[in-house]
């Protein structure tokens, strides 16, 4: 591996937690979540938002909790989603 993706993936590590940790508590949100009564009618999107959503929520309780770079992401996928709907004339 080189030695650039090395430290990458320790500088990550350091903010994130460990991959193993931040894939089972992304999973376990996940398997909840598609527990719902509608989860079976969201569109690709829908789930792929909330997949990453979830995917940042666990690296802020795994990793460095108050890095704001994780919020930001959550809300970034948030407003895709927000402007996904509109598109979609669901809201109107």
């Amino acid at each position: 591996m080189p030695e650039t993706t090395k430290k990458t993936l320790k500088k990550r590590g350091s903010k994130y937690g460990t991959m193993e940790s931040n894939a089972e508590t992304t999973q376990e949100l996940m398997e909840v979540f598609m527990r719902g009564k509608n989860a079976k009618e969201l569109a690709c999107i829908h789930l792929e938002c909330i997949h990453m959503i979830f995917h940042k929520i666990s690296r802020m309780v795994n990793g460095d909790v108050n890095y704001t770079d994780n919020m930001h992401d959550v809300a970034g996928y948030a407003k895709l989603l927000e402007d996904y709907q509109e598109k979609q004339n669901v809201n109107t």
